[in-house]
């Protein structure tokens, strides 16, 4: 089967015009390699991306396929390209409106993601293609009906307002929160957000039409305006999650095996990809393994998922693993275990933000046998040794 077919097929999945058919086939590449499931992440978030833009306008696919080859052609070279149907005409309209997230490209393949290590601040990507790193100063822009105001507690906000202009392009934003940084948004709806660290969140400038519509990678706690007649959805790999006016955690980052929901208050209706659509209630969360694709649904403390946003992490019988993978979004170390069994210990503390490192490490060692040693930005992690005589040694040494 030929690449502008598949791409064909991913476009009328992500735009739910799929048939069964094409549902199957789409089902077998996915499954096929780890390669196709990245790709298919690439495209689905530039899809998610794009889309508030692409619905507001009728295009002539035939001569945006037109526009768009004369850019991908070698003028020195005659190529013959095949005659795509109306999804690959779209996909590739699609990728020519989106250059401000994305290099120029001839084809889809290369498309290259946002890297998170690039960015050293909290930082704005405009659907204009403008670039504002969010630092300690406050400011305040107008884009179109709305006002884009930022100030010096770590909070972006929107609000919109009257314009004599009846024309508006709606425009999609990203979010860019990396590793030890929070951040605050306020939407133009009045849905207030709280971002944790390695965070993307693409948003639209203002809502329009019979739903609001966000699309999340990493971690985020909403508490979003009621509104019935317009329903706010959370789009996650791998889910989308429905809700009309409550408060809620999701942690969706792209290297863990799981989707969490937990529900403050309010309801909402999680619906996985290929999986029933399942309602919580407060004090429930549920999660979903991307892998398996098996759903669970359990009654937790709301508290030990929601503290970050007020600057701590509580960790209740814990694995030392997830302990480590969450230390990591706020201090920047990487990990290395003697022993793979040691990711199993479990453990339960709480974690201030502005608590050094070394002192966590120093708890979690005093009270367990094993030792953290920190050198630079990497800790190795030991299992200490116990003599007959039942003294903790370590290499060698006695330990007090």
């Amino acid at each position: 089967m030929s690449i502008e077919t598949i791409y064909q097929i991913i476009y009328a999945v992500l735009a739910d015009e799929a048939t069964d058919k094409e549902h199957h086939i789409f089902t077998e590449w996915l499954n096929a390699s780890e390669a196709n499931r990245k790709e298919y992440t690439k495209l689905k978030r530039l899809y998610q991306v794009t889309s508030h833009t692409v619905k507001e306008k009728t295009f002539d696919t035939d001569s945006a396929w037109l526009k768009v080859s004369q850019h991908t052609i070698n003028k020195k070279k005659a190529f013959h390209f095949p005659i795509w149907t109306r999804y690959a005409a779209m996909i590739t309209v699609i990728i020519s409106i989106s250059l401000f997230f994305f290099p120029r490209s001839p084809q889809i393949a290369i498309v290259s993601e946002i890297k998170m290590e690039e960015f050293d601040e909290p930082t704005l990507l405009l659907g204009d293609g403008e670039k504002i790193a969010l630092t300690e100063e406050s400011f305040s822009r107008q884009d179109q009906q709305v006002v884009i105001k930022n100030d010096a507690r770590n909070k972006l906000t929107y609000e919109t307002y009257q314009s004599k202009t009846k024309e508006i392009t709606i425009k999609n934003n990203l979010l860019i929160i990396p590793k030890g940084k929070t951040y605050q948004l306020q939407l133009s709806d009045g849905t207030r957000i709280w971002l944790n660290s390695e965070t993307e969140l693409t948003y639209p400038s203002q809502f329009i039409g019979n739903k609001r519509e966000v699309s999340l990678i990493g971690e985020a706690f909403f508490k979003v305006a009621k509104n019935d007649s317009k329903p706010f959805i959370v789009k996650v790999n791998g889910a989308d999650i429905k809700v009309l006016g409550t408060s809620f955690n999701v942690s969706c980052y792209t290297n863990d095996k799981t989707i969490s929901t937990t529900l403050v208050e309010g309801s909402v209706a999680v619906k996985p990809e290929k999986e029933k659509q399942q309602t919580i209630i407060p004090s429930e969360q549920l999660t979903y393994n991307t892998e398996n694709h098996q759903t669970t649904i359990q009654t937790v403390n709301t508290e030990i998922f929601t503290s970050w946003i007020n600057g701590r992490y509580i960790f209740k019988n814990t694995t030392l693993e997830e302990i480590m993978e969450k230390l990591q979004r706020w201090y920047d170390f990487s990990v290395n275990y003697e022993d793979e069994n040691l990711k199993n210990n479990r453990y339960s503390l709480i974690a201030e933000r502005n608590t050094e490192l070394d002192k966590i490490l120093e708890i979690i060692s005093y009270t367990s046998d094993i030792k953290l040693e920190r050198v630079n930005n990497s800790i190795n992690i030991k299992k200490r040794k116990v003599t007959l005589a039942g003294k903790i040694m370590q290499d060698g040494k006695n330990n007090p």
